[in-house]
């Protein structure tokens, strides 16, 4: 039998006569303890209920599900409690904050009573009934694969026998055989407010979140953008502000403090504080264009491949992997920058004939070890912050961030994370500038704290703030920012395209 109806959805069968002994009443009360695979019982007993008698029922069907998510008794249920029930029922961790923002009674709260759980519950209530009548079920008393791949077929879901045999061990998971309308309602309940309305056949996709990856689709065309959008992002970041990065280098690079520096500004001149740019410029752009790339590709593999992982999780792998491989393409660029940013040459070509002169190609990966510990940490810890960042910031609004806010995001953001991880900084300067000799970050580390102190090692921090606050607001805002008109762009284009 498919697509059960009831009075409750439609006419399909005769109303139930008044014979005064409260048997509809009863039937309403059966509903809930009917197993799946009994369809002659709740065909019979569906014909017989109307919607009040149903919605009477609520209250206290609800409250024993509150009672089993409330776990200490206090009549209040916490997040942890949710994600307990989540955990159980192998659902996305996410659900449980889901749940929590729609079942609260305001954003500070953190956790929900009886009559916020019991609105929630009757706002849900016939969308997950129509839900569980819209199933195919047999006849003979038990739910067979033929059955759940006619129930996929008939919703339009993917029919295939790897989903039925998810389906069946999902539908069996707390009994032998069969599964009451009780069990599904509570499972429902769980699932995120607004695809349940818009799809009831949302119960498929959670119930095989766990045991069926869906497919990986990388969409190219997007890739590319998110690539461009981040390479042009911290390209025009880094040419506004190089002259704030070479004063930075040059006081880590020396033994000298940042007043002697500022005082030699006149002498090096808006030249030297350029020198360096174009290494600079082309590295910037090559190694965050291909970081950006495989940043979007690894969190869409991700998201495939481990639907489970919390969302920050997945930030911080895609950060870890896009930025140590996008640096292994700017190291080379960042050795001749540095060089000439210190004044231990004129131009680029000079740089470059020198350092394969005399150190050969190792040369132009000099530094490599402390620029890893100085950008991984970085933009996994930036990219982290920045997200966390602009969620609470859109909770706390209540709205979505206008453009300049997102920016003012990304440049705090992005200038904590950079005093962090100022240490490393020191460390890949002195030994990016050290040409000719062999150094290790050891040898460095022992050198800095012997001669100049612990503080040694922070040399330049308030310049790296204010040199990198607005490299993040570029990179991490202006690349979303950039992303997302390029994305509309498309879109316009493609619309055009259409109505011709």
């Amino acid at each position: 039998m498919c697509g059960v109806q009831s009075s409750v959805f439609g006419e399909e069968y005769p109303p139930p006569k008044e014979d005064g002994d409260n048997l509809p009443q009863k039937g309403a009360n059966n509903i809930f303890t009917i197993p799946l695979s009994n369809v002659e019982r709740l065909k019979s007993t569906l014909s017989s209920v109307s919607l009040p008698e149903l919605v009477e029922l609520i209250p206290q069907l609800g409250r024993r599900f509150f009672e089993e998510l409330d776990r200490d008794g206090d009549g209040q249920v916490t997040l942890e409690d949710l994600e307990i029930a989540m955990r159980r029922r192998k659902l996305p961790r996410r659900y449980a904050k889901e749940f929590m923002s729609r079942a609260r009674s305001h954003f500070f709260s953190r956790s929900f009573g009886w009559k916020q759980f019991l609105s929630l519950v009757e706002q849900k209530e016939p969308t997950i009934l129509r839900a569980y009548t819209s199933l195919c079920l047999s006849k003979s008393g038990t739910l067979k694969k033929s059955e759940i791949l006619e129930s996929l077929q008939n919703a339009g879901l993917p029919t295939n026998e790897d989903n039925a045999v998810a389906m069946m061990r999902f539908l069996d998971a707390d009994t032998e055989e069969s599964i009451s309308y009780g069990h599904f309602r509570n499972f429902m309940l769980l699932l995120p407010s607004d695809r349940l309305q818009e799809d009831p056949s949302i119960w498929f996709e959670a119930a095989t979140v766990v045991a069926i990856p869906p497919p990986v689709e990388i969409p190219a065309g997007s890739v590319l953008r998110s690539a461009l959008a981040g390479g042009l992002s911290s390209a025009l970041s880094c040419a506004l502000l190089h002259p704030v990065d070479s004063i930075k280098t040059r006081v880590q690079a020396s033994a000298m403090s940042f007043p002697e520096i500022i005082a030699q500004i006149p002498q090096i001149g808006a030249r030297g504080l350029y020198r360096g740019s174009i290494p600079a410029i082309l590295g910037q752009f090559s190694s965050h264009g291909l970081r950006t790339g495989i940043f979007e590709a690894s969190k869409l593999v991700l998201v495939n491949f481990a639907p489970t992982l919390p969302e920050l999780q997945v930030q911080s792998i895609a950060s870890f992997c896009s930025t140590f491989l996008g640096t292994a393409v700017r190291i080379p660029c960042e050795v001749l920058k540095q060089r000439l940013q210190a004044g231990l040459f004129d131009n680029a070509g000079e740089a470059l004939v020198a350092t394969w002169k005399q150190d050969g190609l190792k040369g132009f990966f000099r530094g490599t070890g402390a620029t890893l510990c100085r950008e991984v940490p970085f933009y996994v810890a930036g990219m982290g912050l920045y997200a966390e960042s602009k969620k609470g910031f859109q909770k706390l609004l209540g709205r979505e961030l206008e453009a300049w806010e997102t920016i003012a995001v990304g440049a705090l953001s992005g200038g904590l994370a950079a005093v962090v991880t100022t240490p490393f900084d020191v460390m890949k300067t002195r030994m990016m500038t050290a040409q000719g000799q062999s150094v290790s970050m050891t040898v460095i580390v022992v050198s800095i704290l012997r001669h100049e102190g612990p503080l040694g090692l922070f040399k330049g921090a308030l310049l790296r703030f204010f040199w990198i606050a607005p490299l993040g607001a570029m990179n991490f805002a202006g690349y979303e920012l950039a992303k997302k008109a390029m994305n509309k762009n498309n879109e316009q284009i493609g619309k055009g395209g259409t109505s011709e």
